[in-house]
This record gives structure tokens, sequence and C-alpha cells, in this order.
């Protein structure tokens, strides 16, 4: 039964990656075709069936791709009166405040679900639910010649820019009652109680990690941090949250609660964080994949998670098929975890019997983890951000070891702000820690030969390197599967 599901999965996948890149019009017919032709045959009942699973992902991804954006009539048409909604919470960076708009349509006269990405100055802050009225040129967001900034904004449902508008009225409602204004208004005020209690890089370092503003360091810093190979700490991903459960995991053992029970109050301190960075899409894809690979490890049954992991992608890419191709933090996210679930075995069956020691061994658990991550994720960093960090398996560790107690910290220390008030005591341990985050990512990345940069780094090599990875596999698996045989004999299946 697993297998057929593996193999339905398979097909859902293949459909929809070949009409990711040309569209099937007449796919409805061969759908319904092969879904009568499973009924009618008996020997090919599997094949057609597959056959239809393959046209219901070419489908979908079919309908994602001709579906017609409300806002190609007025692309290059400026307008002195454009009214749209701030419909998440604006990223706030150094010289500008990035928003996400909806667009009021005049038709109906409500706000739509096609969205404008806008710079604004840094004054007048806006918050989400915000009505502006802006003087703006829509455009068609650009292609460049090394990154499809169209499909990256389109994968988010992004689908034109207005770069600096003119902000003529800001309609603001006081008096906001949905969970989402609530948070993001608690988010703004924790932000600005973090900048008024910590000095920079630390503030902007710790918005980033706690609160996911990504925009909040320095961009000298990003560049350090992306060497450092520690760039997805402030860019919440599957591998990120995954070594964030196991090292807090491994906390709660360390404090005596046992190992199966500790998972839920790790999951819970997950989500906690994950509803703190305002509930982004990335953020709660990365949960659900962390927290698929951390239950199956936990379980110590880490090939179950497999079938839960691929289904959850299945999931996520028929809501939004552009995800695959465009969007960088779900392939990440997924190949992070299928490394580990693929190399974090191999590597403790090699080298686990050589520590002895609990902590020891808790360290090595997670430079596996870490390491298992890397080898799956590096071909896709050097292919598409230009460079790899080498050192970043053991940076990794060094930063996660103090990611929890850093969380609890400024946790903490905003709770104190909020009842009594500023007290530079209470910030000195979150300081000592951001501070330690900051000169590791430094040290790391002016190690000679930590960071290699690869230009010239094509799609071919990364398909090479994969297609031998699933070569790899399949031989160990097959030879694992003889082995098992001539040692247990042949069983009712094959005889």
């Amino acid at each position: 039964m697993s297998a057929s599901i593996f193999l339905y999965l398979f097909a859902f996948f293949a459909g929809l990656a070949v009409a990711s890149f040309q569209a099937w019009p007449p796919i409805i017919l061969i759908f319904f075709a092969a879904i009568g032709l499973a009924f009618l045959s008996r020997r090919g009942r599997l094949f057609f069936m597959l056959l239809a699973v393959f046209c219901l992902g070419a489908w979908r991804a079919s309908v994602s791709a001709a579906a017609d954006s409300l806002l190609t009539p007025y692309l290059g048409k400026p307008a002195s009166n454009w009214q749209f909604q701030v419909c998440t919470d604006p990223e706030p960076a150094w010289d500008k405040q990035i928003v996400i708009l909806c667009m009021l349509e005049p038709s109906s006269g409500k706000f739509s679900k096609d969205k404008i990405i806008a710079n604004l100055p840094l004054y007048p802050r806006v918050y989400y639910g915000d009505t502006l009225n802006l003087h703006c040129l829509l455009e068609k967001p650009p292609v460049f010649a090394d990154f499809d900034y169209a499909a990256f904004l389109a994968a988010r449902g992004i689908g034109a820019l207005c770069a600096w508008p003119q902000v003529n009225a800001l309609e603001r409602e006081e008096n906001r009652r949905d969970i989402f204004s609530r948070l993001f208004i608690f988010k703004r005020e924790m932000l600005r109680q973090i900048n008024q209690s910590l000095p920079e890089p630390a503030a902007g370092l710790a918005a980033a990690l706690l609160l996911g503003y990504k925009k909040t360091l320095f961009p000298a810093e990003n560049l350090i941090w992306q060497k450092a190979g520690l760039s997805h700490l402030v860019a919440i991903s599957g591998g990120h949250i995954t070594l964030f459960l196991s090292l807090l995991i491994n906390l709660l053992v360390y404090l005596g609660i046992n190992k199966r029970f500790a998972l839920w109050p790790a999951l819970f301190g997950a989500g906690l964080y994950v509803f703190l960075t305002g509930w982004q899409a990335s953020a709660f894809r990365s949960l659900l994949m962390g927290g698929i690979f951390l239950y199956a490890w936990r379980r110590g049954r880490l090939s179950s998670a497999w079938l839960p992991l691929l289904l959850a992608g299945a999931i996520m890419l028929w809501n939004n098929p552009n995800l695959w191709r465009h969007d960088l933090g779900f392939q990440l996210s997924f190949l992070a975890i299928a490394g580990m679930i693929a190399f974090y075995p191999l590597l403790t069956s090699v080298f686990t019997h050589h520590f002895t020691h609990s902590r020891l061994r808790l360290v090595f658990e997670a430079f596996s983890l870490s390491l298992s991550a890397q080898l799956t994720i590096w071909p896709l960093l050097a292919w598409r951000s230009g460079g790899v960090s080498l050192i970043a398996p053991l940076s990794n560790i060094l930063a996660f070891s103090v990611f929890s107690p850093l969380m609890i910290s400024l946790i903490s220390s905003l709770g104190f702000n909020f009842l009594f008030g500023f007290s530079e005591f209470i910030w000195l341990p979150s300081k000592a820690l951001l501070n330690y985050l900051l000169f590791l990512a430094r040290l790391a990345a002016s190690i000679p030969g930590a960071y290699v940069e690869t230009p010239n780094f094509h799609l071919a090599y990364v398909i090479a390197y994969y297609f031998v990875i699933i070569l790899f596999f399949l031989g160990r698996y097959y030879i694992l599967t003889k082995r098992r045989r001539l040692i247990l004999g042949p069983t009712k299946k094959d005889s």
C-alpha cells in the first residue's frame, strides 16, 4: 500500500513539473479517459490510475499558470488616486518600509486578493489593515539575467510593483479587533522595545531572530552571515526549525524530562516562535516539515518520515504550484529535511560507536543533523546564491547551542520591559549571547576557505549531483535488502 502511495505522489509531482514548463489544455479529457480505462482494465489499472494522477498534477499547474490577474489591465498606467489596503505586516528596513498591498477593485468596491509590493518612506509608519491612497505607477516585475524577479514575486501572490509611490492619504482603524492586527501591533511594540534596549547590530539581529524581520540587519552583516553559513537563522526554514527543535529537546532531556514527552513542549515552543514571527506562510511550512521530521526521529522510525514529508509537499504544491520552481525557501526546507532523513542514519551508523559519553553523543547528533542538511542543500545554494559555506556544519552547531537560551532570554527581557520598564541588567544575558553570535559569524566568515564562490555553477551540475545521490541510496537499499534476504531466507512474498 505504501509503495503505491509513493508512486501516486511521484506521478503527481511529475505532472506538476511537466506542466509548469508547458501548459496542457486538453489535460481534463486525458484525466477522465484515464479514470475510465482504470475501471475498465484489470491488468493496466495501476498504470491508468498513475496517468490520472499525473494529469491531475498537470491540470493544477496549468490552471495556476493561466490564472489572470486583476492587476493586468492597470500595468503601466499612472494614477493619482489609487486606493490600497496593507494586507500583511510591513517589513521594516534601514531606509524604507517594504509593504504588500491589496488593491481596491473599482467594480466591486472590495479589496482584491491580487497583491503589489511597494517601497514607502520610513515615516509615517503603516500597519496591517491601514488604507492608503497613493499616487502610483503599477509596473510589471522585471526579469533579470540571473534572477527571475517576476516569478519570485508570483510565487508569493504578488503580480506588480510600485517602487516609490506618493502617499496622498492614510486611514487608520484605531479599534482593530482581529487577532492578526493585534499580533502585528504587538510585534511592532516588541521591535520598539528591542531597538531601545539593545545597541546595533545586536538589536537588528534580535529583531530578525525573534520577530522574523529579515531586513533589520546591516547589509554588510547579511553578507558575513551568508559566508558563515548562518543566513538561515534570520530566514526561517525547515532545517532551521528542525535544529531548533532538536536542541530544545536535548535541553529538556538534560533537565530530566523524558525524551518522548519532551517533543510536545518543544513543538509548542516552536509554534509560539512561529506565531511571534507573524505566522508567515514560510514559517508555517517550516514548522510542519520540522515537526514531521522530529516526530519520526524521536520515535526511532526516521525512515517513516518520507511519506508524511512527501504528502506535506504535495499539499503545499497543490495550494501553490509555483513554490517548487521559484521559492528558494521552500526548496531549501524540503531538501534540508530530506537530507536529514537520508543521511543522518548513515552518519550515525558509521560514527556513533566512537561517542560513548552522553554529552558528546548529543553534540555529534546535532552535528550530524547539520551536516546531513548541508549535504543536500549546498548544490542549490551554489547555483542560486553564487557561493557555498564549507564551515556551515560546524558554525551551525556553535550557533544553535545558544539559540534556545537566547530566545528564552529575549522573551523574558521583553516581558520584564512590559511589566516593570527597562532595566539594563535584565538585558545583559541577551546582549552577551547576541554578541557571541555576531562574533561567531565574523570569525567563521574570516577563516580562509570557509566560503567558496561558485559563479559558474550550472543547473546541470545540480541535477547530476542529486541524480548520483538518488542512485547511491537506491543501490544501498538494494544491497541491504539482498543481504537481509540472505540472512532471513526467502519470504512468502518472494516465493
